[in-house]
């Protein structure tokens, strides 16, 4: 694939409206985003509020077989000369794959999907509709760059989220095993089948109803469980998919996210499941975020660094022409 054709196509047509600019990428700045709990969403406790001991012994074994990753670069490429306003335009690039066990110890990709565009704020999209790979951000506001900015990188992640979400799709037409995801499923994929990993903690789902169970977590010890809960929105007397969740800790901690992750599922058995994660977790030294990672997602991610530009050749390239 060549990932620079629909860039360069852009740049012909919006020929002496562009100026370089410096290399950025927008996954690496900071912008602002809702890491509260929504006031619609309801939680429910589906088990008794607390935690519990997932396993006495650690044996080491795991039934997985499946798994998938998905990885965005959003890039600041030029500016566009709007009526004097200069608008920063951005490059997409992202990526899914899903790696099947083939032995304890290798994996091969099962399925891959690929997308690049450029990305640009409707009062630019307005006169170049129709060009391929073009992709509105609905970014109206010239004047405002932060919200050129974060609507840029929501329509990153959803464009990345599009192809996740057909790739689970031709994964569950010809598979009937579990796939467990890197990152949620609430709100894209509702079938029993597919598990999603979450790393990060910024949204505390049990703060609110569970204070108590939420501390608790914190201080939850290696191979422990928080109890399982359900999450749902309502809106307008109408409800979203309900999904469950339960919080894990796959290491010793040395500090209270150390090893911590949450699990969101459609229902399965959540002890089994949890003995399957632990026994997932040796991965290899270079990853950044070893406590919350497991090995079979980071092959994921090493294979998908292979396929999308690194941002060093992204600058390269983008440089040339």
């Amino acid at each position: 694939m060549n990932w620079f054709e629909k860039a360069k196509e852009f740049k012909n047509l919006a020929w002496g409206r562009l100026s370089p600019t410096d290399f950025l990428e927008l996954e690496l700045c900071e912008i602002p985003n809702g890491s509260y709990l929504p006031k619609n969403m309801v939680i429910q406790a589906t088990e008794i509020p607390t935690v519990y001991k997932v396993q006495d012994e650690y044996r080491g074994e795991s039934s997985l077989r499946y798994f998938m990753d998905g990885v965005q670069r959003t890039i600041l490429w030029q500016h566009h000369n709007f009526d004097g306003a200069q608008i920063p335009i951005f490059l997409h690039f992202s990526g899914a794959v899903i790696v099947e066990r083939v032995r304890a110890d290798r994996f091969v990709p099962f399925n891959a999907l690929y997308k690049s565009a450029v990305l640009v704020p409707a009062f630019i999209y307005e006169k170049y509709e129709g060009v391929e790979g073009l992709e509105n951000t609905g970014a109206e506001k010239y004047w405002d760059i932060n919200e050129i900015r974060a609507k840029a990188s929501t329509k990153s992640r959803v464009l990345r989220q599009q192809i996740e979400q057909e790739l689970v799709h031709r994964f569950l037409e010809a598979e009937k095993e579990l796939l467990i995801k890197d990152g949620n499923i609430f709100g894209t994929m509702k079938n029993k089948q597919v598990v999603g990993l979450i790393k990060t903690h910024h949204t505390l789902y049990l703060q609110e109803k569970y204070p108590l169970v939420q501390q608790m977590i914190w201080n939850m010890p290696e191979f422990y469980r928080s109890m399982n809960f359900s999450m749902q929105l309502i809106e307008n007397c109408i409800a979203s998919h309900r999904v469950n969740s339960f919080y894990l800790r796959i290491h010793q901690p040395s500090y209270p996210e150390m090893g911590l992750l949450r699990v969101e599922h459609n229902k399965v058995d959540v002890n089994e499941l949890s003995s399957w994660l632990i026994a997932e977790r040796c991965i290899r030294a270079n990853c950044q975020r070893w406590d919350r990672q497991i090995y079979p997602i980071q092959v994921c991610e090493d294979y998908l660094r292979t396929q999308i530009p690194p941002s060093h050749q992204i600058r390269a390239v983008v440089k040339s022409f």
